[in-house]
C-alpha cells in the first residue's frame, strides 16, 4: 500500500514538472495585467511569464494548421496553437484578452506564446 502511495505522488510530481507551461495556463495566476499600450514600456521584467494583455485585434491568421494567430496593436503577436477555432472568433476591432507567456518584448514586436483568450468577464487590473 505503501508503495503505491509513492508511486502515485511520483507520477503527480512527474506530471507537474513536465507540464510546467501547460499547468500554469490553465490554473496559474497571470504575474501581471497590461494594456496592450503598456506592454513594451512596463513588461521586459515579466519575459518567461504568464501575463494577460487587453488589446485591440488588428489581424488573424488561421492558414497554418498548427499555429493560429491573432495580432493586436502595437506589435503585439499572439500564438494560440492549434486553437483556430478561437482564432476565428477573434474580428477586426474586438477587444480581446490574451493569456499567454511573454515570449520577447520589443517595441513593435511582443510575443504571447502559447496564448490562449480569456473571458473578458474574469478580473482585470493592469499594471499602472
Amino acid at each position: 500500500m505503501r508503495t503505491i502511495a509513492l508511486l502515485s505522488i511520483l507520477v503527480i510530481l512527474a506530471g507537474v514538472v513536465g507540464c510546467g507551461e501547460e499547468l500554469q495556463m490553465d490554473y496559474g495566476q497571470p504575474a501581471a495585467q497590461f494594456l496592450e499600450e503598456d506592454v513594451v514600456a512596463m513588461g521586459k521584467e515579466y519575459v518567461g511569464k504568464k501575463i494577460t494583455v487587453k488589446g485591440t485585434v488588428t489581424k488573424v491568421e488561421v492558414s497554418d494548421a498548427e499555429s493560429a494567430w491573432i495580432h493586436l496593436n502595437e506589435g503585439v503577436r499572439c500564438n494560440l496553437g492549434k486553437f483556430k477555432a478561437m482564432a476565428q472568433n477573434s474580428k477586426v476591432g474586438d477587444t480581446v484578452y490574451v493569456d499567454g507567456f511573454l515570449k520577447h518584448c520589443e517595441k513593435g514586436d511582443v510575443l504571447i506564446e502559447p496564448g490562449m483568450l480569456r473571458v473578458s468577464s474574469a478580473p482585470f487590473s493592469p499594471v499602472q
